[in-house]
């Protein structure tokens, strides 16, 4: 029973870390009459533990609602303009994609959403994802018993695949369980050294 809920859940893991990693991309806004500004800022890359990180090691982080210690984060943007009248503006929206683990194995997944004036894409800076003024809007746990995850790209490219490993554990046990997603960004990949909330 372990080891068919076990792979269920890493197939469903594996699905919504290659889902989100495809939907990330820098701030933009189309702009009348059909230009796009975009914001290539660091801050929007693709951000990443690089190597192994062991639940053990989770930090727990009480500043955000994510909990335990982020292994991937990331930014999906929607244009500010939809048309090409007036009427059609409306502010971008940011939706910020977070992966974490925390000491007791779980791998939780958190999405926040911003609201941003489309005139601001331009200059906009986040130094950390998620911003404190976003609204944490669906988070729900993808496994458990999770031991380690690991992330390296495949390539030495700035913006290339990253192969994402999930290892589980039985309780008290030697069976383990693992899955690799490869996920394709449209964005620079961004290096991690340390563990936490970054």
């Amino acid at each position: 029973m372990w080891t068919q809920n076990t792979i269920n859940q890493l197939k469903l893991a594996s699905r919504q870390i290659s889902t989100s990693i495809k939907k990330t991309s820098y701030p933009s806004s189309l702009t009348f009459p059909g230009n796009i500004v975009e914001n290539e800022k660091s801050d929007f890359g693709l951000h990443y533990y690089r190597g192994q990180l062991h639940a053990t090691e989770s930090v727990s982080v009480h500043s955000t609602v994510f909990g335990g210690s982020k292994f991937l984060s990331m930014t999906e943007s929607t244009p500010a303009k939809t048309g090409y009248n007036a009427s059609d503006n409306a502010d971008a929206e940011l939706i910020y994609h977070i992966f974490s683990i925390t000491k007791e194995g779980q791998l939780n997944y958190t999405r926040f959403r911003e609201a941003i004036p489309g005139g601001s894409i331009k200059d906009l800076a986040r130094p950390t994802i998620p911003p404190g003024g976003a609204n944490g809007v669906y988070r729900t746990t993808l496994a458990r018993d999770v031991e380690s995850v690991y992330c390296e790209p495949t390539s030495a490219a700035a913006v290339c695949p990253l192969a994402v490993k999930i290892n589980c554990r039985i309780p008290n046990g030697l069976t383990l369980r693992s899955e690799t997603t490869v996920g394709n960004p449209n964005v620079a990949l961004i290096q991690k050294n340390t563990i936490g909330g970054w």
